[in-house]
């Protein structure tokens, strides 16, 4: 029966070959446009190394301090000493890690450049939670963090642009007017990786101003934001409870000045829809806001295959009424229909798969960061083939339903006296 439907499909297509090529070419153009904004989701959202533990990660990106007596407050990150009390402390987690991100200029020992590059000044705990690929040596070690040696890891892009070459390990670099030990090279980072990304990676101990500093509100602010990571999902209540005792301890330690984490610690996802710190998208509302751009988007394509799919069913109506009077249930019919459309549905989405990619590349300057680097892990996941399932089939739903629905509702005599007129 299947390989029945399918061919008068495909005679279906040869009969109007015009207006199914512009029906198909209306599908593939918005089933693309969908597919770009999946993707722009999944590429923030979904996890690839570095960050293929995202679905595990937690993020303390904005903290509060305020000083009742003086009904003073300051919104921005926290200091070494918050990051020891507060969270170094905690048990819950598999990983923590603070970490800090400034641009500086980076120099040859004997040599001045003046190129900057992103760094980012991190703890030992930064690579237990980023899966990041060595191309040579290793990560600075705890001994190193302790004791506050200048060690660096470089990716092998920005050792190429200095040295002129990866093989770098052991070889010098300069920045902050400190010479720093290059003990590790990585794969380059893309820069859509928002929070592991960076040219170079140091020791924050390395330092001395983001540890001896002594900030206002009781040294509670100061350049630093946090990484969690849970051993299973299901431990983010626990350790936001965890979170939450500690900060009261901490607190209690201080003479006037209280901290605040706000909507913190956020997950991932709550980042890839919107979300911040301070302020928290709740799903319900992304879900709407989106949700009414991709049906938009079906519904062009929809009304457009609507009046195909008419004009094709009331030329078929006596052979429609010949089945119903053989025993035809209005679902099986219902159900031919679809499943012919559904090529036509099918064939526009495959195009409009290939012609996602060409549309986001395109585009990539002012839906990704910049300079983004686009790779194969992040891009084809089995979400984004499910999604084309999914819309493929919601299309089909709406463009074919209606007229089907029409169709068999018609008497057997009515469709029969089509055929002999």
């Amino acid at each position: 029966m299947i390989k029945h439907y399918f061919k008068q499909a495909l005679q279906a297509l040869k009969e109007n070959p015009l207006v199914n090529t512009i029906s198909i070419l209306g599908t593939a153009l918005s089933i693309a446009m969908i597919l770009v904004i999946v993707l722009v989701f999944q590429i923030n959202n979904a996890g690839y190394a570095p960050e293929s533990n995202r679905s595990r990660m937690l993020y303390v990106s904005g903290t509060e301090a305020y000083c009742e007596a003086k009904t003073t407050r300051n919104r921005g990150a926290m200091s070494a000493e918050v990051v020891k009390e507060c969270f170094y402390s905690l048990r819950t987690p598999e990983a923590v890690s603070a970490k800090t991100g400034e641009k500086r200029p980076v120099s040859l020992p004997d040599e001045r450049l003046f190129a900057e590059y992103d760094i980012i000044y991190t703890d030992t705990g930064f690579w237990k939670i980023f899966d990041f690929r060595f191309v040579q040596g290793a990560p600075f070690t705890t001994a190193d963090f302790n004791s506050g040696l200048p060690r660096a890891v470089i990716s092998d892009e920005t050792a190429r642009k200095l040295l002129g070459s990866a093989d770098v390990i052991g070889k010098n670099i300069v920045f902050d007017y400190i010479t720093y030990t290059i003990c590790g090279v990585v794969k380059q980072v893309s820069t859509a990786a928002k929070q592991a990304y960076a040219d170079i990676w140091a020791p924050y101990t390395s330092k001395a101003g983001y540890i001896e500093r002594v900030s206002s509100y009781e040294n509670m602010t100061g350049p630093f934001h946090i990484v969690l990571l849970a051993k299973n999902s299901a431990d983010f209540d626990a350790i936001k409870s965890e979170l939450k005792k500690q900060t009261e301890m901490y607190n209690t330690t201080k003479q006037d000045c209280k901290v605040s984490f706000m909507e913190n610690p956020i997950t991932h996802i709550d980042i890839a829809i919107g979300s911040g710190g301070f302020r928290k998208v709740s799903l319900k509302d992304y879900l709407v806001n989106t949700g009414s751009i991709l049906l938009f988007l079906l519904l062009i394509p929809a009304i457009n295959l609507i009046s195909v799919v008419l004009s094709s069913v009331k030329k078929r109506r006596g052979e429609i009424g010949l089945r119903k009077a053989f025993g035809a249930t209005k679902k099986a019919i219902v159900r031919q229909i679809l499943f012919e459309n559904m090529i036509l549905t099918g064939i526009g989405a495959a195009i409009g798969f290939g012609l996602s990619f060409a549309l986001l590349y395109l585009s990539r300057s002012f839906m990704l960061p910049e300079g983004v680097l686009l790779t194969a892990d992040m891009l084809f996941k089995p979400e984004l083939f499910i999604a084309i399932l999914f819309f493929a089939f919601m299309l089909n739903i709406l463009s074919a339903g209606i007229p089907a629905m029409n169709i068999t509702r018609q008497q057997i005599v009515e469709a029969l006296n089509d055929t002999n007129k």
